[in-house]
Parts: structure tokens; sequence; C-alpha cells
């Protein structure tokens, strides 16, 4: 694939570094990934496929909420994994659903490849790089996803261009006369740039290169769904549904009303046969399932198709209200204003062709057009639908609508581009009319741009209240740093260092503390007279949800155990306060500033080192 809009390309991948690099840690909903991917790359399914028999056993050891029962297996029989031999986190903190480990598998996989050409034992010795280096490797594929869309809507605008001169020039053939000078005036161009304002526009917002890099479900499936937008506007109607149902069935069951919207649309217009349809449907579902079942089931320890079990938690159990209800209409009122922010207002552009009106207008001559573009009508109602029928849920979120931002864009771009070729328009040299057209043509293109750079503005702003939104990362950070300059250098077998043991509470566990960041703190080089050895690590554990983790949350029980302490209770007997971490942020208009709170208090027990 070449890249045809290099300069567009280049800000939206910079903007989604900038997000990565100022934004480094991670929040609870992206945590089951990264600790995926940490886990798969350190230790790999080695010890998963060596600890189960699950495809030899019978299942009679399993409960129904998942866990292990070893008393329902035969002597020598085991049916299921015993979570505490292996080193998972996701067996210890499973969360509310399970979730499938394909995407983490590669992006760890690709790192253990990366690690062969420079060794695993350097990346590995490096854990804050690695973490980095597999999320630049999830963005780098939302960038890659992103062009081929870009290129596929230049694409499929040049082949409407060419069918619409095609028409003209067998009507004027057929009328035996030449284009007038009025026809030539009204035929606007809108190949060249649709693509490249695609790129700048998503470049523009904050959601799309924030989320570029992290590891949330949402974040695989907007990569296949922009994929299959691409092939859509390509008219590769059976690879759109099979990267549909593939998305579908590995990464967001939700898809499913995506996939019902986009799959009517194609059988109404006659793009796929029902029977075409069906076909693609199982061949691509069994596919799919043969792809993440085997092993889901091999790391969960138990038979398990992950996102049909998210399905029936969200929709059978209607469960998912009990995180939170928002009214119906949120999707359109809030969540959409808040992804497109001023972009929004360049979208009915696409479907309106308001400025050739207003430019028609100043030149004073009759518009013989239609005033409605119907080119975009086809991808864009399925998409409208599709938020329509999530609206019905009533837990909402933003991410949920992630998919639909990409053919919103492909609206704004378009609309876009029409401004650009009205104020560029070469005018009708026979008339005085030039001036008036560059003067109102310019002013609403300048005035589209104006609305891109004012989106881009609002976003760095939210980009600097999100690195504020992580004080559980910052706490870790900072306790290393107060460990390195308070505990002395030892040797490697007596070290105040490995006395360490932190505890890490529910509050800070969810805002930014990963199994990488454990891992880089818990260990230091030192540097000797003739070499150089590692102390640590020390020990580091979490509180969590779950009712058997609430155990290590009782910090009382655990007094003597506990050394330092990450937590949002601002006061505990036996400890001294070593700093506050700030969070919670907002912006603060009347003052013209970010407004936080304490957020992650750093204790460290008295006397622990005597």
């Amino acid at each position: 694939m070449t890249v045809t809009h290099p300069l567009s390309a280049l800000i939206l991948l910079l903007t989604s570094l900038l997000a990565l690099i100022t934004c480094p840690h991670s929040k609870v909903e992206e945590s089951f990934n990264l600790q995926a991917s940490h886990d798969l790359f350190y230790h790999g399914i080695e010890p998963a496929w060596s600890k189960t028999r699950l495809f030899q056993t019978q299942f009679s050891g399993i409960r129904e909420d998942g866990t292990c029962d070893a008393s329902g297996a035969g002597e020598g029989n085991e049916s299921c994994v015993d979570r505490d031999s292996l080193p998972y986190d996701h067996l210890r903190f499973p969360g509310v659903v399970p979730r499938t480990f394909f995407g983490a598998f590669i992006l760890s996989y690709l790192a253990r490849l990366f690690a062969f050409i420079i060794t695993k034992q350097l990346l590995g010795s490096h854990p804050l790089f690695l973490q980095f280096l597999i999320r630049l490797e999830l963005l780098l594929l939302s960038w890659f996803a992103h062009l081929r869309l870009a290129n596929a809507v230049d694409g499929y605008f040049l082949q409407q261009m060419r069918q619409r001169s095609k028409i003209q020039r067998e009507k004027d053939l057929n009328n035996m006369k030449e284009p007038t000078q009025q026809q030539t005036i009204c035929s606007y161009s809108t190949t060249t740039t649709i693509g490249s304002y695609y790129l700048l526009i998503t470049a523009s917002q904050f959601h799309m290169p924030f989320y570029s890099s992290r590891l949330l479900p949402n974040t695989f499936a907007l990569i296949l769904v922009t994929h299959a937008y691409a092939e859509w506007f390509r008219g590769q109607y059976r690879l759109t549904a099979m990267y549909l149902v593939f998305t579908t069935a590995i990464f967001r069951c939700d898809m499913l009303l995506l996939l019902f919207t986009v799959g009517l649309s194609m059988l109404i217009q006659r793009q796929l046969t029902v029977i075409q349809a069906l076909t693609i449907g199982v061949g691509t579902g069994l596919f799919s399932l043969a792809a993440t079942v085997p092993l889901d089931s091999l790391l969960w320890g138990r038979f398990i198709w992950p996102e049909f079990e998210v399905w029936w938690f969200n929709t059978v159990d209607n469960r998912s209200s009990e995180w939170g209800k928002m009214i119906w209409h949120w999707y359109f009122s809030k969540a959409l204003p808040k992804g497109l922010l001023l972009t929004a207002l360049l979208a009915p552009l696409a479907f309106v062709r308001v400025p050739e009106f207003v430019d028609r207008f100043a030149r004073k001559i009759s518009y013989d057009s239609r005033l409605f573009d119907r080119s975009l009508i086809p991808f864009f109602t399925p998409i409208f639908a599709f938020v329509a029928l999530y609206s019905i849920l009533p837990h909402k979120e933003i991410r949920f609508i992630f998919p639909v931002l990409p053919m919103f864009n492909v609206c704004s771009a378009y609309g876009m581009s029409r401004l650009q070729n009205v104020a560029f328009s070469d005018g009708d040299l026979s008339t005085n009319t030039k001036p008036k057209t560059h003067w109102i043509g310019k002013s609403m293109f300048l005035s589209g741009i104006g609305a891109i750079m004012l989106t881009m503005t609002v976003s760095l702003v939210f980009l600097r209240i999100s690195m504020e939104n992580y004080p559980g990362g910052m706490a870790l950070e900072r306790l290393r740093s107060h460990l390195m300059d308070t505990v002395p250098v030892g040797n490697n077998n007596t070290s105040e260092w490995n006395s360490v043991h932190v505890h890490v509470d529910v509050a800070a566990a969810m805002t930014g503390v990963s199994l990488f960041g454990q891992r880089h703190a818990a260990i230091r080089r030192v540097h000797g007279r003739n070499s150089a050895f590692f102390e640590g690590p020390f020990t580091i554990e979490k509180s969590g949800y779950e009712e058997e983790n609430k155990l290590i949350g009782n910090i009382q029980a655990n007094m003597p155990v506990f050394t330092h302490l990450l937590t949002e209770r601002s006061n505990v007997d036996g400890y001294h306060l070593v700093e506050v971490i700030k969070g919670y942020p907002r912006l603060d208009i009347k003052n013209l500033q970010i407004s936080t709170q304490d957020a992650i208090f750093i204790f460290e027990k008295d006397e622990w080192r005597k």
C-alpha cells in the first residue's frame, strides 16, 4: 500500500505518539490485555500447556463461576488448572467477565520476535520500554488501518467522478454539443483531498489518537472495523462481512449490531445474497472460534468462548446496567459531540451541497444540480442505525461507539473537501465574479480549517487533563524513586531492598499500576567496582474486587507484613506519609487551570528498617 497522504498521515502518527508518550500508564479498562501481554511475553503459554489436561479430561471439576474444584475430579484426573501454580495475573484477578487473549497474544509474540533480534534478556530487563513497545505495536496497527481507509475513500470518490464524467459525456454526445462554461463551473472534483482530510480530522480529535495505543477490546475491534470500512468502500462486500463477523466473535460481541445494520444494508442493495451472507457468517464464525476458543480455554483453564459469556452477561442477565445507566439519547447528545468536537459541523456538508449553493448564489448563476448528495448515504445510514439501536441499552460509554467515528470522519472530510473546492475554483473568467467568489468561498474554507484547528486545541487540553488521570502509576514511580534514594545498596544475598513489601489498594491498582510497572519498580541495577548485579525483586501485592482478593486489602490484619502502602486512605496508624499524588483532574474554566485533588497516598512503615 502506498501512502498517498504523507503529511496528514504523519500528523496522525505524531498525535498518536504524543498521547502514548505523555500518558504511559493505563487504567482498569485496559488492564486485562496489558497484564496478559506481560504474562505472555515473560511466561508464554508453556506453563498453562504443561499444567492443564483440559482437552483430555471431564469438566466435572469446574464450578459454575469457573473456579477449580479439585474434589470433582477423579484420582489422577486433573479437570482444571491449579491457579496458584501458574504465573498468570488473570487467574487471580479474572475481572467481571472473561476476555480473549487473542490480541494480547499477537502483540506479545510480536514483541518476542523483536526480542529475538536484540536478545530477549536485554528487552525483558527494561519492562517499561517493553510496555511502550507493545502499545506502539497497537498504535501502528491502528495507524495502518486509517491509512487504508483514507486510500479506499479516495478510490471510491475517484470512481464516482469517472462515472459522472462518463454519463455527462454521453449526454453531450447525444445532444451534439460541448459542455458549457456553466457546466464546467458546476463540476467540482473531490477526489484528491478527502483521504487527506480524513486523516487530518482524525488526528485533530482526542479519542482516536489517544486510544489507538490503549489495549482495550474496543481498540482491537476499531482496527478491524476500520479495515472493514476500507473494504466496503472498495466494493469488497464479502471481505467487509468477514471482518465484521471476526470482530464480533473474538473482540466485541456488541459489534453484532453493526454486523446486522451493515449486513442488512448490503442485502437490501443486493451487494450480497442471503446464501452468500449465511456462508460468510458460518465460515468466518467457525474460523473465529477456531482462533479464540483453544487459546482462551487453555489460558483460562476451562472450555470457554469469552465473547459469548460477555454477550450473555450483558443481554440475557442484563447486568451491564449495574455499572450505570444513561438516558436514551446520550450517544447523540453527549458522546458523539464529545468525540467529534467541532469537526461534527463539517459532516452535514457531505449530504447537503451548501458550499456549492452559496458559491452559485455569489456568482449569480442558477443552481442546476441537486441540493442533496447521496454519495455517502449507503455507508452512513447503517452506522447511524447502529448508534440508534445501541442507544436502547441503558449502560453507555463513549468507547462503545468508537467504531462509528471513522465513518463520521469520512463525512466530515467530504464536507471539508467541498469547502476547499469552492474556495479554490477558477471561477467564471468571462465575468467579474471571481473576487466575490474568493471572499465567500475562502471564508467558508477558513471556517472549516478553523474548526479542525480548534478541535485539535481542545484535544490537546483533554490530553493535558488525562496526564493527571493515572495517580496509581505515578505513585509507584515515586515510591521507587524514594526507595532508590533512601535504601542503601546491599549485595546479592542480603539487602534491605529485598525486604520491601508493598501493598497496592484497589484505587491505585485501577489508576495505572501494571505488571510492567511493578517489575520495573521492584528491581534495581547496582553497578559495583568489577561488575553489576540486580537487587530484588521486592514483593508487591494488590487488592481486587474479587472476594478472595479483598482479604489482602485488610491492611490492619497484615500490618507486620507491609513496609509500604499505595492507598486512597489519607491516614494509616503505624505508617508515616511519604508523598501525596494528585489525581481526579477537571478543567477549571473560570481560573483557566486543571484542578486536582489528593488521590493516592504513599506510606512507609515507621522504623521499618530497624
